[in-house]
């Protein structure tokens, strides 16, 4: 009797060492991103975001970053990587995999957005109910859009619809790439990482960037010309970003461990997304503007033309989401809805 509770005291005590053992467990997390080291988003969003989880984890959460596609792979695929597991978290547009995520794409309209915080919040949660079948297997961890794009141009400044017409334009998704056939340009669809060597060799004649481009691909000597859109003016596009986490990584932590993640994830952190693209664009926009660059911000006649000139790109996304089963009116019409919510 004696022997048999010595047993069963032992078997109690080994239970309790495994399962301690079990929850101090450490998790190296494999971060796979297509910016560089040095890009605002690593400096000033996943590197805070990593020392955080790290942080609340009492060290049992680390990321190892592996910027500029170190992994393998293009750009396009990062998303596909965590849902497979070869990484762990990603940092993608999903506009680089034209036509897979297109859904996600809705947010790619012109002249939707004006407010970045409120667009972050209405990605997020768009994407995580509306959109999540698209991207099943991954966990969101932030939404949010680049800041907003405007014109750069090499050497043919742009003030009209008329000074478009033949130009070859950059767009980094399939829809921006329309909106730059709608006001007359011949669209090229290329990866950020090309785009200066491109504007150098004259393989391109400008870009559709946000003006947190402009240091991130060292712009400065190569765009000359630049065409904003003032005040009160909404966005001609946008480009939505995405960190994931796989659901194959988040499931195997411990429920500890994935509260961290689920404290760190969400509109919140969205919101922190979109700032790291924010305040950048503003540091950028004022060191351009104080060296004297030619920044032309569309008067509102003009503005209208350009508005009216893309009304149509709405309805080929709806088109589209309907050939897919969607219902693209809904679709649309919730985006929208979601983000006139969050700019109350």
């Amino acid at each position: 009797m004696f022997k048999s509770a010595r047993y069963l005291m032992a078997g109690i005590a080994l239970a309790a060492m495994a399962g301690h053992a079990q929850a101090q467990e450490k998790f190296t997390l494999r971060f796979h991103s297509f910016m560089h080291a040095q890009s605002y988003q690593q400096v000033k969003f996943f590197e805070p975001w990593c020392a955080r989880i790290k942080e609340q984890s009492k060290g049992r959460l680390e990321c190892q970053i592996f910027p500029s596609m170190q992994l393998g792979g293009a750009p396009g695929e990062i998303l596909q990587q965590a849902k497979d597991g070869i990484i762990d978290i990603g940092y993608q547009n999903p506009g680089y995999a034209p036509g897979k995520y297109l859904k996600t794409e809705v947010f790619e309209m012109p002249f939707l957005i004006s407010d970045p915080h409120a667009a972050a919040k209405a990605m997020y949660e768009y994407v995580t109910t509306d959109g999540a079948d698209e991207l099943k297997g991954l966990k969101i961890i932030a939404a949010c859009p680049a800041d907003y794009t405007l014109i750069m141009t090499t050497s043919k400044a742009v003030k009209t619809l008329e000074d478009m017409k033949g130009l070859k334009i950059r767009s980094s998704g399939r829809y921006a790439g329309k909106i730059n056939e709608a006001l007359g340009a011949l669209p090229v669809q290329m990866p950020g990482g090309q785009i200066t060597e491109s504007l150098v060799r004259g393989v391109i004649d400008g870009a559709l960037l946000p003006w947190s481009g402009v240091r991130l691909l060292k712009l400065g000597e190569v765009i000359k010309h630049y065409t904003d859109f003032a005040e009160g003016q909404r966005t001609l596009s946008n480009s939505p970003q995405l960190l994931v986490m796989g659901e194959g990584t988040y499931n195997k932590l411990p429920d500890d461990l994935k509260k961290v993640i689920d404290d760190n994830s969400g509109l919140d952190a969205s919101v922190e997304f979109a700032d790291a693209f924010d305040s950048t664009k503003n540091e950028d926009k004022k060191l351009v503007m104080d060296a004297g660059g030619d920044v032309y911000f569309l008067p509102d006649d003009e503005y209208k033309r350009w508005v009216e000139a893309v009304s149509g790109i709405e309805g080929e996304w709806v088109k589209e989401a309907n050939s897919r089963g969607y219902d693209g009116e809904a679709l649309l019409k919730k985006a929208k809805d979601l983000i006139a919510k969050y700019s109350k």
